[in-house]
């Protein structure tokens, strides 16, 4: 029994370190001022490849850092170099590499992610190259822009893209057979203690 308590104890702490890794926030792609607003843009995962990535943006009042929960933000992806768009390129998932995406006007949507005050949204980026980041808040009567350059890698190869979901399998086998041999061994005893002559 304490092998398996064992056993699930490492788990669970397995799966801790997984949740932790894949925490809200990202890389930092800007943060500064612009207008009433303070504001910080985060991208995950933290190095860009084409495909799907995650866009948010923490908005604050620039004069006491209160963040601002009452907006309208807009994401624009454009690219710079014109030649990069013609590309096709793999991306997971397989099944939208030929589904034209308008990366322009993508409403982002308050409390995206676990974090409540982030505005956020997935954007699927078609190729890699350098691409102009625009997002438009409005507030009111307020309105402001920020823009900055995302670097996008091309997209990985299936097998790394999918790399983590393939040690399931692996990891189960390996758990069953080491509760099958823990198992074993504890019969094993059990029957000698009862065979021993006292």
């Amino acid at each position: 029994m304490t092998t398996m308590r064992a056993t699930f104890t490492l788990c669970c702490a397995l799966l801790t370190v997984a949740r932790m890794a894949w925490a809200d926030g990202g890389a930092i792609q800007f943060q500064g001022d612009t207008g009433a607003f303070r504001a910080t843009l985060f991208t995950q995962p933290p190095i860009l490849h084409a495909g799907l990535i995650d866009v948010t943006l923490l908005l604050q009042d620039r004069s006491n850092l209160n963040p601002l929960l009452d907006a309208k933000v807009i994401f624009d992806l454009t690219p710079q170099e014109s030649n990069d768009v013609q590309q096709t390129q793999w991306m997971p998932p397989a099944c939208a590499m030929n589904k034209t995406v308008d990366p322009t006007n993508i409403p982002a949507k308050l409390g995206h992610g676990e974090n409540r005050l982030l505005y956020g949204n997935v954007v699927q980026i078609p190729a890699s190259g350098h691409w102009k980041l625009k997002v438009t808040i409005h507030r009111g009567a307020e309105t402001a822009e920020i823009a900055t350059l995302l670097n996008v890698a091309q997209a990985p190869l299936p097998p790394l893209a999918y790399w983590h979901l393939f040690l399931f399998a692996p990891a189960g086998i390996l758990g069953f057979v080491l509760h099958q041999i823990a198992r074993g061994q504890r019969t094993k005893r059990i029957s000698t203690a009862f065979d021993t002559p006292p």
